[in-house]
């Protein structure tokens, strides 16, 4: 499967580590091994941990058509909930935005935007910053 970096996932990414959310040894030894794992996806076992991964819900608890999370707990310095958004569609991966999770209100107010981030991907309003191999 291809794994798309939007534009949105690169600045979220900047922000973040601008922000020093983590450090780079845990950006080449956690996070980029992990979402490199979308190339298989969902054959890796590490897919049906819900604590790693799972499907995005809107704040009703809907599920999000194309929708999903990976999570990482604990993450750096100050032990922040790390949360990146991914729509699958049509046998591609777009990564959307990273984000840390403060609380539930703050998770869900990023998943409304990942609805619509995921909505001009289909409509094929997004800009592809680069690929991960």
């Amino acid at each position: 499967m291809d794994i798309n970096i939007t534009e949105w996932a690169l600045n979220s990414y900047l922000e973040l580590v601008n922000i020093r959310t983590f450090n780079m040894e845990d950006y080449k030894k956690i996070i980029r091994p992990d979402v490199a794992l979308l190339k298989d996806y969902p054959c890796n076992v590490k897919f049906s941990n819900g604590k790693f991964w799972s499907i995005a819900t809107d704040r009703n608890g809907n599920k999000i058509i194309d929708g999903y999370k990976m999570k990482w707990h604990q993450m750096g310095d100050n032990l922040v909930q790390l949360r990146l958004t991914v729509g699958i569609i049509e046998g591609q991966a777009f990564l959307c935005e990273a984000y840390i999770k403060y609380d539930d209100k703050e998770d869900k107010r990023r998943l409304a935007k990942f609805k619509v981030y995921l909505d001009l991907i289909r409509k094929g309003y997004y800009t592809v910053r680069g690929k991960l191999s």
